[in-house]
Order: structure tokens, then sequence, then C-alpha cells
């Protein structure tokens, strides 16, 4: 007698591949994901550009001396640059554009490095600041450049 032996399908009747493989993913997966990294553009653009106005309104909010380089105006102009781009990406983001992935995937990169010129003074907070903007680099890389 014969034993025929049968392969697993899958839901595309695929044999062999499991759930998911071929499958085209949900319309909604990862929706989570970018709404997470609009938003925490959005949180990162506050903070950025009250960073920077208080940079240019009042210098004894900061320690001039403790500057890697360049003075408080130009940290105050950069500040409120990087929060003005923070927005844009964060709208592009939500709208789940491309464009607004790659820049954001660029954004959060350019942040941490940011964030690190700071270690020294508040090493907590730059640990926090990089670890979310590795989060915010998973969720565009894995879920940003899905069809909308």
């Amino acid at each position: 007698m014969a034993h025929e032996m049968q392969t697993p399908t899958g839901p595309t009747g695929s044999p062999g591949y499991g759930g998911s493989y071929g499958v085209p993913p949900d319309a909604r997966e990862g929706h989570g994901w970018l709404t997470f990294a609009a938003v925490l553009f959005f949180a990162a653009a506050l903070a950025n550009g009250l960073w920077g106005i208080a940079a240019l309104a009042n210098d004894s909010y900061f320690s001039v001396d403790e500057l890697l380089f360049g003075d408080l105006s130009m940290w105050g102009v950069f500040y409120i640059c990087l929060a003005v781009l923070q927005v844009v990406v964060g709208y592009l983001i939500l709208r789940r554009s491309p464009v607004g992935a790659v820049m954001g995937i660029g954004l959060a990169l350019l942040h941490g490095l940011v964030a690190l010129m700071s270690i020294g003074a508040y090493p907590i907070w730059t640990v926090i600041v990089v670890v979310l903007d590795g989060l915010i680099i998973y969720g565009l890389t894995v879920y940003g450049f899905a069809e909308a």
C-alpha cells in the first residue's frame, strides 16, 4: 500500500510555507508603529522647539561652557529648524508617505547622533532618546514602505 505524503498548505494553498508566507500583509498591519513614530516626532518637535526658543530668548537656562561647539544662538536656530522638520516628517508619516519614512529614518538617526553629543551632561535622558529613536527607525523600516 503506497502512502501518499501530504504537505501542509497555507491559506493560499501554497505547499509547505505556513500561515503568512506569500500572503500580502493586512492593510492595517503596522499602523500602530507608524502612528507611534509620528507621535514621537510631534513630541520631539515640541521639545526641540521649546529648547530652541529658550536658547534664543534667555541664555541663563543653558551652560555655554558645556557646548561641544558653536554658541547658543546657533544651537537655538538648529533646534527650531529640527523641530520644523520633525513636524513635517510626522505629518508625512501619518499620511503613510514612503518619502516620510525615508526622511523619518534619516531624521531619527540625526536626532540620535545629536543626543549623543550631550551624553556627558544628561546620560539617562540621552539613553532614553537613543532608544526611542531606535524604535522609530524599526517601525519605519519594517512598516513605513508598505503600500497604502
